[in-house]
């Protein structure tokens, strides 16, 4: 078992111990259901052939089919796709879906291909994949590197090996093939409600309001968006590239701008420019680390200086570092939470392809807003009931949520005492 899938693990089983539930009870998600790895073939445009390294992972399905990205990027590994698959299994049971937590992934600098290398890989990957997949088994998503012309990739070649259309195999889609249009910006919309939800519990209130963005991609940046219509100011922002950063504050269509024209928000006028790593030791109200896992680890968390963090990243903190910023009273809105908008939204789109009857944008607002509210409400009672920190109120959620399922499943199996 992988580092990063031990430290992960430790966290529920921390959870539920805190709430009293047997381990006996949780002992299913010790490891994943299901990891299958394969070896696929990328045919270059000058014709020579490269084999890359893939995964997907169905790491607990007691509450329902898989359900989690494919994340397509130099870093993936089988410790990273089994890690994020596990935390795709708390996320479902915290957010209430009839979910559980899938991630699929390849070894691959997808950025660095042809569009027409692009979509041979990808359906490769479909292909490859193809009896791991399925609407009622194992439901993939976007992630880093991949977007809605991946899943149309996905979704096509899946159905044509399937011999008929079964588009919501995936979800993240184009709106033309049964994607819903709100399901970009769920991930920002989403964090930003959680915000909104947490603020007081978060030590916000009456604070300056300034926020760190680490990460530029589309949930990032549409968090950003909603962050400055409400009255945030963006202080510091660090894309792949660098960080630029501003005590006045950052404007953020100019930073749009630079990203999309010049390719890295560095290339913005007016701003301090550094390494991509040292927006997090920006002097700020609110840290928000959107993008890969990893970042605040034992050997920086000292030198935070934000008041609060929140997580749009999958595992921004590692576990040792969790325990350095609690001591140093630092709240964090864990990501199980802060960036659960896009599987909800994909699970409507998911009911929305089960039953041709389709959402409006309104619908989908409001149906997120209400479940974020009330799952950021429940987090925060949770923390006071068991006097604990947010992330692990929000793994006492789901463990008791998971516990139920498998004690209704698989008590014969596992020894376990419904609680």
């Amino acid at each position: 078992m992988g580092e990063l899938l031990s430290s992960a693990r430790v966290r529920l089983f921390e959870a539920a111990k805190a709430a009293g539930i047997s381990e006996k009870t949780l002992k299913p998600l010790s490891y994943p259901k299901e990891t299958i790895a394969v070896s696929l073939p990328l045919r270059r445009d000058d014709g020579s052939l490269e084999l890359i390294k893939a995964w997907r992972c169905r790491y607990d399905d007691h509450l329902g089919p898989t359900k989690g990205g494919i994340r397509f990027h130099p870093s993936v590994s089988a410790d990273e796709v089994q890690s994020l698959a596990f935390w795709m299994t708390v996320k479902c049971a915290l957010i209430d879906l009839p979910f559980g937590g899938g991630k699929g992934g390849a070894q691959i600098d997808f950025r660095g291909l042809s569009p027409q290398e692009r979509e041979r890989f990808t359906r490769e990957f479909a292909a490859g994949f193809a009896h791991v997949i399925g609407p009622d088994r194992d439901i993939p998503a976007p992630d880093v590197g991949t977007g809605p012309t991946e899943m149309a990739w996905i979704a096509d070649t899946y159905g044509k090996h399937r011999t008929g259309h079964t588009r919501h195999v995936v979800t993240g889609k184009p709106p033309v093939l049964g994607g819903l249009a709100g399901r970009a910006n769920a991930t920002g919309d989403g964090a930003f409600i959680v915000l909104k939800a947490m603020e007081e519990a978060l030590g916000l209130a009456g604070t300056k309001r300034r926020i760190a963005l680490q990460g530029f991609g589309s949930g990032g940046r549409r968090f950003a968006r909603r962050a400055v219509e409400d009255g945030w100011t963006l202080v510091a922002v660090a894309d792949s590239s660098g960080s630029v950063r501003s005590e006045k504050g950052l404007d953020l269509d100019a930073l749009e701008k630079a990203k999309d024209q010049k390719g890295s928000v560095t290339e913005l006028d007016g701003g301090e420019t550094d390494e991509s790593g040292a927006v997090l030791f920006t002097d700020c109200d609110l840290l928000v680390p959107a993008a890969l896992g990893g970042q605040i680890t034992a050997g920086n968390a000292e030198r935070i200086k934000a008041g609060a963090v929140l997580e749009i990243a999958n595992g921004p903190v590692s576990a040792d570092a969790d325990d350095i910023l609690r001591e140093r009273g630092i709240r964090i809105a864990p990501d199980v939470l802060a960036n659960a908008g896009g599987v909800f939204v994909s699970w409507l789109e998911w009911v929305q392809g089960r039953t041709q009857i389709p959402f409006s944008d309104h619908d989908v607002d409001n149906r997120l807003k209400k479940r974020l509210e009330d799952r950021s409400k429940a987090v925060i009672e949770a923390a006071q009931e068991f006097d604990v920190d947010f992330r692990t109120a929000a793994y006492v959620l789901a463990a008791q949520r998971l516990a139920k399922a498998v004690s209704a499943q698989g008590a014969h199996l596992y020894g376990a005492q419904e609680r």
